[in-house]
């Protein structure tokens, strides 16, 4: 019935038909390096810029004064890359041998990055100019709620 309807369209719109269908295909999103690479410059890490951050956020804190954040990382950024695999398997029912070969899976020059865990935080040193148990409290609260570290890994001391 298919067929029978094919017959029946006539050539120049076969053309057209086709036409439009790889317009279609062309506007549809790739999947490409270049779309992994700005997804990745969306979200880039900077400690020097989380600390900057950070000093902006509690030195906004009533009676803090100026702020300064050291923070340190337990593990520096780590990227899950996807593979492609290849297994050889000669005789394997009869004792023969098994080997398979990695890669690491590219789409032009770059890498296929599957996953990006971001760096987790070791602990926190923060220096203010105001001083007071309130003022400690709020500034570790703060801290633990912007970096998910425990009260007991961030240090708040008065400075000068």
């Amino acid at each position: 019935m298919l067929v029978s309807v094919w017959k029946r369209i006539p050539k120049q719109a076969l053309w057209v038909l086709l036409a439009l269908a790889a317009g279609l295909l062309l506007m549809l999103p790739r999947h490409t390096a270049e779309a992994a690479a700005s997804r990745e410059e969306a979200f880039p890490f900077s400690l020097e810029a989380e600390e900057k951050r950070i000093e902006a956020a509690l030195g906004r804190i009533e009676g803090a004064g100026r702020v300064t954040v050291v923070l340190t990382l337990e593990a520096s950024e780590e990227r899950v890359y996807a593979r492609n695999t290849d297994s050889d398997r000669q005789g394997e029912t009869a004792g023969g041998r098994s080997e398979e070969r990695s890669e690491v899976a590219r789409v032009g020059d770059e890498a296929l990055t599957v996953k990006v865990a971001y760096p987790r935080y070791r602990g926190a040193l923060i220096v203010a100019e105001g001083s007071g148990s309130g003022l400690r409290l709020a500034l570790t609260q703060a801290v633990a709620a912007l970096t998910g570290l425990t009260s007991d890994r961030i240090t708040v001391v008065t400075g000068k």
